[in-house]
């Protein structure tokens, strides 16, 4: 499916159907460098049991228009924006890392026009309420090392390897799929992004700093769902958010690094269908 938005062309995965206003919608946001076929196991679940589902190209990632944005406040504008323009009874955000922060900073505004410079002022407040956000590989703040950053910035594919390593518990074997090698696919993905879009998202990640106040916000059900081993995003952080909000579950994921998407589809398919199932409207 694609919107248009102030001249530009953006692209969600739906499933190859058209949203329903009597359904709700569950709304996946990728990750770096990523795009929506990183959720390709968790969003045909849903699009197949009663759900609408939106798992989006962020501008200038993938099969979107439009140009990269450079800090996450924009990127939930965005956001809203489009989710403004699905029809649903109800809206579930799902964020992967980056995506995390992006879902986390969208639900805080949920409520309120998106900037005029993003959407059309006429169009841009979401009406559907706001059900759940499910933070996946979340970390705040979401430091970013200097080494990283400039390697991104000078040497994408040196950038590249380097999340490809750290985001991974394991570089070979131990795959949920045989013949599917995850470190191979998520290194060729980033390999395909635009030219810059690695350098805008990790910059963006690391200079967030809304996260403290967005959270005093969110008043829907959260769910963190870690791997045990993430070097990236260590889980830690995520407890010491889980433990300050009254709404908040927590679910750590064995044998998995930051890679949850790939290393363990099935786990968090499953702890997604129990969460947004339980939070869903009858």
């Amino acid at each position: 499916m694609r919107i248009q938005l102030n001249d530009a062309d953006y692209y969600l995965y739906t499933a190859g159907h058209t949203p329903r206003a009597d359904r709700d919608t569950v709304v996946f946001v990728h990750g770096a460098a990523m795009d929506h076929s990183v959720w390709s196991h968790q969003s045909r679940y849903f699009a197949y049991h009663g759900y609408n589902i939106a798992a989006v190209d962020l501008p200038g990632h993938n099969l979107s228009g439009g140009e990269l944005l450079t800090d996450i406040e924009s990127m939930a504008n965005w956001l809203r924006d489009l989710i403004a323009r699905i029809d649903g009874r109800a809206i579930h955000l799902v964020g992967h890392s980056m995506g995390a922060l992006i879902a986390l900073q969208a639900a805080a505004d949920f409520g309120t026009p998106a900037s005029p410079s993003t959407a059309p002022a006429s169009n841009n407040t979401v009406t559907a309420p706001l059900q759940s956000l499910a933070l996946i590989g979340f970390s705040y703040p979401m430091a970013v090392t200097p080494r990283l950053l400039e390697a991104a910035r000078d040497d994408p594919p040196a950038a590249y390897s380097m999340m490809t390593q750290w985001s991974h518990a394991s570089k070979i074997g131990g795959e949920p799929v045989p013949g599917f090698w995850s470190p191979g696919m998520q290194f060729s993905l980033m390999n395909n992004s635009a030219a810059g879009a690695v350098f805008a998202d990790l910059s963006a990640c690391n200079k967030y700093t809304g996260g403290e106040e967005a959270f005093t916000r969110i008043e829907c059900p959260l769910l963190f769902l870690c791997g045990r081993l993430d070097r990236m995003a260590p889980a830690k952080l995520a407890q010491s958010h889980a433990d300050r909000h009254a709404n908040a579950d927590i679910v750590f994921l064995p044998d998995c690094g930051h890679s949850l998407l790939s290393e363990a589809p099935h786990g968090v398919l499953r702890e997604l269908k129990t969460f947004i199932g339980r939070e869903s409207r009858a």
